[in-house]
């Protein structure tokens, strides 16, 4: 997922497109209720269909690879990895009632991760390392043996993400978001965290399978904390581990976050670059381009630059 501004949209269909498409396309469904959900995010519109399933549907035509990337390797990963993941039911194609390529999957009960004590962030953090750790064990072979991806992993193949936490188009994020944020942090404190930030070892592992979005908008709780299930694989790659660490520093606070570092096997230079990738791109950048639009969000990724370049001495206000 690049980081660049929202773009307009069309409009937001209504559950009675949403039923006429299920009619068309995928009509033994097309009897079940269906009503918009709170769970609708930056990239899609999501509809709940009876109390099962889920319809999602691109907001704009950038989003549809993703889920194009979701439809098609899903099903290889759910097997494997350590929490429910939303099942492929039905794909549909565009037509006259919406433009592009939309999805029915299955629903994936649960909380979302906001507010947890001490307790039970412990949970999330043991259950979402054993996650990590299962998703980053599954067999690349697949893609090795040839298809859209011919083998490749890294920026090139699967999105900036999957590339490395330091690159001169990062350099100039900061550089920008330094400047874009100036009335939120002090540009000097920010250019120095990143300075110190952006010394980081090579990767000690070769590349697995990543989600490189594990945030709290596609995390799911039980009551006790502990992980629900996982949502949003629009960003699903094979690249290095550490990107699926980088929201500890916006989840958890600092015993968690090594509750989470070792149920994730995790070493020490992969934890130092996730800490590198949580400043940034998803960090002051996001902010920067939803600090208007999306509030809750925007709160969670200011706690979390100012906790990352706490670790490094710096106070960015």
């Amino acid at each position: 997922m690049t980081v660049i501004p929202p773009e307009p949209t069309t409009v937001a269909p209504g559950p009675e497109v949403v039923s006429a498409l299920l009619a068309e396309q995928v009509p033994h469904l097309a009897d079940l209720p269906v009503r918009a959900s709170h769970a609708s995010g930056s990239s899609n519109w999501v509809f709940r269909l009876g109390d099962d399933l889920a319809v999602r549907l691109p907001r704009a035509e950038r989003y549809v690879p993703d889920l194009l990337k979701e439809i098609r390797w899903l099903p290889h990963l759910a097997p494997h990895v350590a929490a429910p993941v939303p099942e492929v039911v039905a794909s549909g194609e565009a037509n006259r009632l919406f433009p592009r390529q939309w999805a029915v999957v299955s629903w994936v009960p649960g909380a979302s991760p906001d507010t947890l004590d001490e307790a039970q962030q412990a949970r999330l953090a043991q259950t979402l390392g054993a996650f990590v750790q299962s998703l980053h064990e599954v067999d690349t072979d697949v893609v090795q043996r040839g298809g859209p991806y011919g083998g490749h992993h890294g920026a090139e193949a699967w999105g900036y993400r999957c590339g490395e936490p330091v690159t001169d188009i990062i350099d100039g994020w900061a550089e920008q978001s330094a400047t874009d944020l100036a009335d939120l942090f002090d540009p000097a404190r920010v250019r120095e965290a990143w300075r110190r930030l952006r010394r980081v070892p090579p990767a000690t592992q070769p590349p697995c399978w990543v989600h490189t979005d594990l945030s709290a908008e596609n995390l799911l709780t039980h009551r006790d904390g502990s992980l629900a299930g996982v949502i949003d694989f629009g960003g699903i790659g094979i690249g290095d581990r550490s990107i699926d660490l980088l929201y500890a520093w916006s989840l958890l606070d600092e015993p968690a976050r090594e509750v989470l570092r070792v149920a994730s096997a995790s070493d020490e230079a992969t934890w130092v670059r996730a800490r590198a990738w949580a400043f940034v791109g998803p960090g002051l950048a996001t902010i920067a381009n939803y600090r208007h639009t999306m509030p809750a969000r925007t709160t969670r990724l200011i706690a979390m630059v100012e906790a990352v370049a706490a670790e490094v001495g710096v106070e960015l206000r």
